[in-house]
């Protein structure tokens, strides 16, 4: 359980993080991520928009810190759930509003993005079960105690690489849904 546990952290931790950093690396993607989300909801966008990236800045040092892992797994699956929430809303109404998740895509939210979104709840709930299950509490030395060095870096490696691959996800769906458009 040490390496599913330290592979929902770090997977969590390294998503909020690149998504926050696509957002946060110039004025203009910020712009575009606060246009993005006056589509999506009916609140004021610049607001929820910085409350968006400071949730999703403290999610990995949330995640980092034992004693706060369970709030850092909280706080992401807080995030997702509203976010899922909004991609639902936005398929309903109709609209085609591109996913700003991690920087500037032009694919319009839809199956891929929710189900980034599914795996990505499925691993910060199995995170969260295993810290209030008290997953923190073994070892009392490193954060990622149990797992030797080796495990830590394939755990690392594998976390990164799914990372990589559900930042990714929306553009992968977007090629297969335009090429079966063209049949």
């Amino acid at each position: 359980m040490a390496y599913l546990f330290a592979f929902c952290r770090l997977l969590t931790g390294i998503v909020f993080l690149m998504s926050a950093v696509s957002k946060l690396r110039g004025r203009a993607a910020y712009e575009e991520f606060t246009a993005a989300t006056r589509a999506l909801v009916r609140l004021p966008s610049r607001p929820v928009a910085a409350l968006v990236v400071a949730a999703e800045i403290a999610v990995a040092p949330l995640l980092a810190w034992r004693p706060t892992v369970l709030a850092g797994f909280c706080v992401a699956l807080g995030l997702l759930v509203a976010f899922t929430a909004a991609i639902v809303v936005a398929l309903r109404r109709g609209r085609r509003v591109s996913c700003r998740c991690f920087g500037a895509s032009a694919v319009p939210v839809g199956a891929g993005h929710l189900a980034r979104n599914a795996v990505l709840i499925v691993a910060a709930a199995a995170g969260a079960v295993q810290a209030g299950a008290g997953g923190v509490q073994a070892g009392a030395g490193a954060v990622f105690a149990g797992l030797g060095p080796a495990g830590l870096a394939a755990v690392a490696l594998a976390a990164g690489a799914v990372a990589v691959l559900l930042s990714a996800i929306g553009e992968i769906a977007g090629l297969f849904t335009s090429s079966s458009r063209r049949r």
